[in-house]
Protein backbone atom coordinates (compact mmCIF):
# COMPACT_ATOMS: atom_id res chain seq x y z
CA UNK A 1 0.00 0.00 0.00
CA UNK A 2 2.40 2.53 -0.98
CA UNK A 3 0.63 4.86 -2.85
CA UNK A 4 -2.39 4.76 -0.45
CA UNK A 5 -5.87 6.37 -1.11
CA UNK A 6 -7.19 5.99 2.42
CA UNK A 7 -9.66 4.36 4.12
CA UNK A 8 -13.16 2.75 3.08
CA UNK A 9 -15.32 3.43 5.98
CA UNK A 10 -19.12 3.76 6.63
CA UNK A 11 -19.78 5.32 9.70
CA UNK A 12 -22.76 6.85 11.49
CA UNK A 13 -24.08 10.35 12.39
CA UNK A 14 -24.37 10.63 16.10
CA UNK A 15 -27.96 10.90 17.12
CA UNK A 16 -29.27 11.84 13.80
CA UNK A 17 -31.54 8.12 13.93
CA UNK A 18 -31.87 9.09 17.68
CA UNK A 19 -33.90 12.76 17.35
CA UNK A 20 -36.81 12.49 14.91
CA UNK A 21 -38.37 15.16 13.54
CA UNK A 22 -40.83 16.86 15.93
CA UNK A 23 -44.47 16.02 15.24
CA UNK A 24 -46.62 19.14 12.96
CA UNK A 25 -49.71 18.20 15.30
CA UNK A 26 -51.63 20.78 17.23
CA UNK A 27 -52.53 19.78 20.93
CA UNK A 28 -56.53 18.80 20.48
CA UNK A 29 -57.33 21.52 23.43
CA UNK A 30 -55.42 24.23 21.46
CA UNK A 31 -57.26 26.67 19.57
CA UNK A 32 -56.57 28.21 16.05
CA UNK A 33 -54.52 31.25 17.46
CA UNK A 34 -52.36 28.87 19.83
CA UNK A 35 -51.14 26.15 16.74
CA UNK A 36 -48.31 26.93 15.54
CA UNK A 37 -45.51 25.53 13.02
CA UNK A 38 -43.07 23.04 14.10
CA UNK A 39 -39.34 23.64 13.90
CA UNK A 40 -38.38 22.03 10.82
CA UNK A 41 -36.66 18.81 11.21
CA UNK A 42 -32.60 19.52 12.05
CA UNK A 43 -30.24 18.62 9.12
CA UNK A 44 -28.23 15.54 9.24
CA UNK A 45 -23.49 15.97 9.58
CA UNK A 46 -24.32 19.73 9.62
CA UNK A 47 -22.33 20.72 12.36
CA UNK A 48 -18.65 21.99 12.58
CA UNK A 49 -17.59 18.68 13.54
CA UNK A 50 -18.88 16.90 10.57
CA UNK A 51 -16.88 19.52 8.17
CA UNK A 52 -13.67 19.08 9.42
CA UNK A 53 -12.15 17.16 7.06
CA UNK A 54 -13.71 19.66 4.08
CA UNK A 55 -10.28 20.70 3.01
CA UNK A 56 -9.64 17.34 1.45
CA UNK A 57 -12.50 17.50 -0.86
CA UNK A 58 -11.64 17.95 -4.53
CA UNK A 59 -9.56 16.26 -7.72
CA UNK A 60 -6.15 16.06 -6.41
CA UNK A 61 -2.93 15.48 -8.21
CA UNK A 62 -0.76 13.58 -5.99
CA UNK A 63 3.21 13.91 -6.27
CA UNK A 64 5.74 13.10 -3.60
CA UNK A 65 7.75 15.69 -2.43
CA UNK A 66 10.53 15.78 -4.93
CA UNK A 67 8.02 16.08 -7.61
CA UNK A 68 7.52 12.82 -9.01
CA UNK A 69 3.96 11.90 -10.04
CA UNK A 70 2.49 9.52 -7.67
CA UNK A 71 -1.64 9.43 -8.83
CA UNK A 72 -4.75 10.64 -8.89
CA UNK A 73 -7.10 11.25 -6.10
CA UNK A 74 -10.48 12.03 -5.87
CA UNK A 75 -12.02 13.38 -2.54
CA UNK A 76 -16.15 13.82 -2.93
CA UNK A 77 -19.20 14.32 0.05
CA UNK A 78 -21.75 11.44 -0.47
CA UNK A 79 -24.78 10.14 1.59
CA UNK A 80 -25.86 14.11 2.09
CA UNK A 81 -22.57 15.35 3.48
CA UNK A 82 -22.56 12.99 6.05
CA UNK A 83 -19.27 11.01 4.37
CA UNK A 84 -15.80 11.62 2.40
CA UNK A 85 -15.50 9.55 -0.58
CA UNK A 86 -12.24 8.59 -1.57
CA UNK A 87 -11.14 7.00 -5.08
CA UNK A 88 -7.50 6.64 -5.45
CA UNK A 89 -5.60 5.78 -8.50
CA UNK A 90 -1.79 4.93 -8.60
CA UNK A 91 -0.07 6.83 -10.60
CA UNK A 92 1.91 3.60 -11.55
CA UNK A 93 -0.70 1.07 -12.41
CA UNK A 94 -1.73 -1.57 -11.26
CA UNK A 95 -3.48 -0.35 -7.81
CA UNK A 96 -6.40 1.43 -7.15
CA UNK A 97 -8.11 2.50 -3.58
CA UNK A 98 -11.45 3.50 -2.03
CA UNK A 99 -12.60 4.72 1.14
CA UNK A 100 -15.44 6.13 3.39
CA UNK A 101 -14.76 8.75 5.88
CA UNK A 102 -16.93 9.88 8.42
CA UNK A 103 -17.81 10.96 12.07
CA UNK A 104 -19.36 7.99 14.28
CA UNK A 105 -21.34 7.67 17.14
CA UNK A 106 -18.05 8.09 19.20
CA UNK A 107 -17.75 11.71 18.03
CA UNK A 108 -14.38 10.97 16.04
CA UNK A 109 -13.12 10.49 12.94
CA UNK A 110 -13.30 6.86 11.45
CA UNK A 111 -12.17 5.37 8.31
CA UNK A 112 -11.63 2.40 6.46
CA UNK A 113 -9.62 1.50 3.57
CA UNK A 114 -9.94 -1.23 0.76
CA UNK A 115 -7.70 -1.91 -1.99
CA UNK A 116 -7.16 -3.92 -5.18
CA UNK A 117 -4.42 -5.75 -2.93
CA UNK A 118 -7.00 -7.09 -0.94
CA UNK A 119 -5.40 -4.66 1.83
CA UNK A 120 -8.08 -2.87 4.68
CA UNK A 121 -6.72 -0.69 7.17
CA UNK A 122 -9.54 1.21 9.98
CA UNK A 123 -8.84 3.92 11.09
CA UNK A 124 -10.30 6.59 14.12
CA UNK A 125 -8.89 9.71 15.72
CA UNK A 126 -9.40 13.95 15.55
CA UNK A 127 -7.99 17.09 13.95
CA UNK A 128 -5.55 17.99 16.07
CA UNK A 129 -4.12 21.55 15.68
CA UNK A 130 -5.59 21.88 12.44
CA UNK A 131 -4.62 18.88 10.98
CA UNK A 132 -6.63 15.92 10.62
CA UNK A 133 -4.70 12.77 12.52
CA UNK A 134 -6.14 8.77 12.41
CA UNK A 135 -4.82 6.16 13.53
CA UNK A 136 -4.78 2.09 13.61
CA UNK A 137 -3.79 -1.02 13.79
CA UNK A 138 -3.10 -3.58 10.84
CA UNK A 139 -1.90 -7.62 11.48
CA UNK A 140 1.74 -8.12 11.80
CA UNK A 141 4.12 -8.52 9.47
CA UNK A 142 6.32 -11.26 11.01
CA UNK A 143 4.64 -14.06 13.15
CA UNK A 144 4.32 -13.84 16.44
CA UNK A 145 5.20 -9.87 16.51
CA UNK A 146 2.99 -7.15 17.47
CA UNK A 147 0.88 -5.72 15.05
CA UNK A 148 1.93 -2.67 12.93
CA UNK A 149 0.44 0.40 14.38
CA UNK A 150 -0.68 3.39 11.76
CA UNK A 151 -0.65 7.07 11.92
CA UNK A 152 -1.91 9.34 9.17
CA UNK A 153 -1.55 12.86 9.06
CA UNK A 154 -3.34 15.09 6.92
CA UNK A 155 -2.00 19.10 6.84
CA UNK A 156 -3.62 21.88 4.80
CA UNK A 157 -1.28 23.72 3.74
CA UNK A 158 -0.49 27.43 2.97
CA UNK A 159 -1.26 27.10 -1.14
CA UNK A 160 -4.35 25.46 -1.00
CA UNK A 161 -2.82 21.77 -1.21
CA UNK A 162 -3.11 18.95 1.22
CA UNK A 163 0.17 17.02 2.54
CA UNK A 164 -0.51 13.71 3.86
CA UNK A 165 2.22 11.28 5.75
CA UNK A 166 1.25 7.59 6.56
CA UNK A 167 3.46 6.49 9.11
CA UNK A 168 3.51 2.95 10.58
CA UNK A 169 5.50 1.25 13.22
CA UNK A 170 6.00 -2.10 13.66
CA UNK A 171 7.93 -2.31 16.96
CA UNK A 172 4.55 -1.26 19.03
CA UNK A 173 5.34 2.50 18.59
CA UNK A 174 8.77 2.78 19.43
CA UNK A 175 9.52 3.86 16.38
CA UNK A 176 7.78 5.31 12.95
CA UNK A 177 9.01 5.02 9.70
CA UNK A 178 7.12 6.71 6.97
CA UNK A 179 5.28 4.41 4.56
CA UNK A 180 4.21 7.45 2.54
CA UNK A 181 4.81 10.71 2.17
CA UNK A 182 2.42 12.67 -0.67
CA UNK A 183 1.36 16.33 -1.55
CA UNK A 184 -1.83 17.08 -2.98
CA UNK A 185 -1.99 19.30 -5.89
CA UNK A 186 -5.77 20.93 -6.73
CA UNK A 187 -6.60 20.41 -10.34
CA UNK A 188 -8.89 23.42 -10.79
CA UNK A 189 -11.73 23.33 -12.83
CA UNK A 190 -11.72 23.99 -16.72
CA UNK A 191 -11.45 27.30 -18.05
CA UNK A 192 -14.42 28.24 -20.98
CA UNK A 193 -12.72 28.41 -23.99
CA UNK A 194 -14.09 29.28 -27.36
CA UNK A 195 -15.16 26.01 -29.70
CA UNK A 196 -12.50 27.27 -32.10
CA UNK A 197 -9.79 27.10 -30.07
CA UNK A 198 -6.67 24.96 -30.93
CA UNK A 199 -7.17 21.13 -29.71
CA UNK A 200 -5.60 19.55 -27.32
CA UNK A 201 -4.67 15.88 -26.38
CA UNK A 202 -8.14 15.17 -24.92
CA UNK A 203 -9.79 16.69 -28.14
CA UNK A 204 -8.93 13.14 -29.54
CA UNK A 205 -11.68 10.72 -29.37
CA UNK A 206 -10.87 6.88 -29.67
CA UNK A 207 -11.92 4.27 -31.81
CA UNK A 208 -11.42 0.36 -32.25
CA UNK A 209 -12.96 -2.22 -34.22
CA UNK A 210 -14.54 -4.31 -31.72
CA UNK A 211 -11.80 -6.90 -30.57
CA UNK A 212 -9.20 -4.51 -29.89
CA UNK A 213 -12.54 -1.93 -28.70
CA UNK A 214 -12.82 -4.98 -25.92
CA UNK A 215 -8.82 -5.66 -25.06
CA UNK A 216 -8.56 -1.88 -23.96
CA UNK A 217 -11.65 -2.37 -22.20
CA UNK A 218 -11.47 -0.63 -18.56
CA UNK A 219 -9.41 1.86 -16.80
CA UNK A 220 -5.78 3.41 -17.77
CA UNK A 221 -3.42 5.79 -16.03
CA UNK A 222 -0.23 7.16 -17.23
CA UNK A 223 1.96 10.40 -18.01
CA UNK A 224 3.57 12.23 -20.90
CA UNK A 225 3.47 15.76 -22.36
CA UNK A 226 0.95 17.62 -24.49
CA UNK A 227 1.41 21.00 -26.17
CA UNK A 228 4.87 20.83 -24.20
CA UNK A 229 3.56 20.36 -21.01
CA UNK A 230 3.86 17.87 -18.07
CA UNK A 231 0.55 15.47 -18.02
CA UNK A 232 -1.35 13.50 -15.95
CA UNK A 233 -3.82 11.48 -17.45
CA UNK A 234 -6.67 8.87 -17.19
CA UNK A 235 -8.39 7.32 -19.77
CA UNK A 236 -11.39 5.12 -19.33
CA UNK A 237 -13.29 2.41 -21.69
CA UNK A 238 -16.63 0.45 -21.49
CA UNK A 239 -19.19 -1.01 -23.19
CA UNK A 240 -22.48 0.88 -23.12
CA UNK A 241 -26.60 0.30 -24.08
CA UNK A 242 -26.12 -3.31 -23.97
CA UNK A 243 -22.64 -3.69 -25.65
CA UNK A 244 -23.88 -1.79 -28.91
CA UNK A 245 -21.77 1.17 -28.39
CA UNK A 246 -18.37 2.37 -26.18
CA UNK A 247 -17.90 5.13 -24.28
CA UNK A 248 -14.31 6.67 -24.10
CA UNK A 249 -13.56 9.17 -21.22
CA UNK A 250 -10.04 10.90 -20.89
CA UNK A 251 -9.42 13.31 -17.94
CA UNK A 252 -5.84 15.43 -18.04
CA UNK A 253 -4.94 16.46 -14.66
CA UNK A 254 -1.97 18.18 -15.93
CA UNK A 255 0.81 18.40 -13.91
CA UNK A 256 4.11 20.47 -12.84
CA UNK A 257 3.63 22.69 -15.54
CA UNK A 258 -0.12 23.62 -14.22
CA UNK A 259 -3.33 21.57 -13.11
CA UNK A 260 -5.96 22.39 -14.76
CA UNK A 261 -8.71 19.48 -15.49
CA UNK A 262 -9.58 18.64 -18.82
CA UNK A 263 -12.19 16.29 -19.41
CA UNK A 264 -14.11 14.46 -22.77
CA UNK A 265 -15.54 11.65 -23.97
CA UNK A 266 -17.05 10.23 -26.81
CA UNK A 267 -19.49 7.14 -28.03
CA UNK A 268 -18.36 4.72 -30.88
CA UNK A 269 -20.16 2.53 -33.04
CA UNK A 270 -18.79 0.24 -35.46
CA UNK A 271 -20.37 0.62 -39.23
CA UNK A 272 -21.34 -2.17 -41.47
CA UNK A 273 -17.90 -1.70 -43.09
CA UNK A 274 -16.36 -2.47 -40.40
CA UNK A 275 -14.85 0.86 -39.43
CA UNK A 276 -15.66 3.18 -36.47
CA UNK A 277 -17.73 6.12 -36.13
CA UNK A 278 -17.76 8.75 -33.24
CA UNK A 279 -18.74 11.64 -31.82
CA UNK A 280 -16.26 13.55 -28.99
CA UNK A 281 -17.30 16.49 -26.33
CA UNK A 282 -15.00 18.39 -23.78
CA UNK A 283 -14.89 20.70 -21.21
CA UNK A 284 -13.38 23.13 -23.66
CA UNK A 285 -17.41 23.24 -25.43
CA UNK A 286 -15.53 21.38 -28.34
CA UNK A 287 -17.21 18.61 -30.36
CA UNK A 288 -16.17 16.94 -33.14
CA UNK A 289 -17.08 13.99 -35.82
CA UNK A 290 -14.49 11.33 -35.38
CA UNK A 291 -14.16 8.56 -38.12
CA UNK A 292 -11.50 5.11 -36.74
CA UNK A 293 -10.01 2.23 -38.64
CA UNK A 294 -8.13 -0.06 -36.34
CA UNK A 295 -6.54 -3.62 -36.42
CA UNK A 296 -5.24 -6.10 -33.46
CA UNK A 297 -2.98 -3.40 -32.06
CA UNK A 298 -3.91 0.33 -33.12
CA UNK A 299 -6.67 2.68 -33.74
CA UNK A 300 -6.12 5.57 -36.01
CA UNK A 301 -8.88 8.66 -35.38
CA UNK A 302 -9.29 11.35 -37.80
CA UNK A 303 -10.82 13.99 -35.90
CA UNK A 304 -12.77 17.65 -36.81
CA UNK A 305 -11.12 18.45 -39.89
CA UNK A 306 -7.62 18.35 -39.14
CA UNK A 307 -7.03 16.26 -35.99
CA UNK A 308 -5.26 12.81 -35.38
CA UNK A 309 -4.69 10.38 -32.51
CA UNK A 310 -3.69 6.84 -32.95
CA UNK A 311 -3.87 4.69 -29.88
CA UNK A 312 -1.48 1.40 -29.95
CA UNK A 313 -1.32 -1.22 -27.79
CA UNK A 314 2.46 -1.67 -26.32
CA UNK A 315 3.77 -5.33 -26.61
CA UNK A 316 4.65 -4.38 -22.96
CA UNK A 317 0.97 -4.14 -22.42
CA UNK A 318 0.84 -0.53 -21.88
CA UNK A 319 -1.13 1.95 -24.49
CA UNK A 320 0.18 4.80 -26.18
CA UNK A 321 -1.81 7.59 -26.92
CA UNK A 322 0.13 10.19 -29.81
CA UNK A 323 -2.04 13.50 -30.80
CA UNK A 324 -1.27 15.15 -33.90
CA UNK A 325 -2.66 18.24 -35.82
CA UNK A 326 -2.38 18.44 -40.34
CA UNK A 327 -0.40 20.78 -41.33
CA UNK A 328 -0.56 23.09 -44.45
CA UNK A 329 1.32 21.33 -46.43
CA UNK A 330 -0.45 17.79 -45.43
CA UNK A 331 2.47 16.41 -42.75
CA UNK A 332 1.13 16.02 -39.26
CA UNK A 333 2.44 17.81 -36.09
CA UNK A 334 2.92 16.00 -32.91
CA UNK A 335 1.46 17.91 -30.08
CA UNK A 336 1.01 15.24 -27.20
CA UNK A 337 2.06 11.69 -26.63
CA UNK A 338 1.34 9.62 -23.06
CA UNK A 339 1.54 6.16 -22.16
CA UNK A 340 -0.71 4.75 -19.58
CA UNK A 341 -0.92 1.43 -17.77
CA UNK A 342 -3.79 -0.24 -16.67
CA UNK A 343 -5.18 0.73 -13.47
Amino acid sequence: MLHMAMALLILQDPGASQNPAPSNSASPNSGPAATTAAAAPKKPCASPLHRQFDFWLGLWDVTDPGGKFAGINRIELVDGGCALYESWSSGGGGYTGRSLNSVGGDGRWHQTWVDSTGGRLDLAGALVDGKMILEGDSPATTPGGPPVKNRITWTPQADGGVRQVWEASSDGGKSYAIAFDGLYHQVSAASQRPVTSPPTAATTATTDTPSLLRTLTGGWIGTGTVVKKDAHVELALEPVLGGRYYRLAWTNSGGKDGRELFEGFAIYEEKPDGTLAATWWDSQGARHAIAATADAKALTALWGERGRTVYRLLDTGELEVADSVKRPDGSWSEFGRTVLKRK
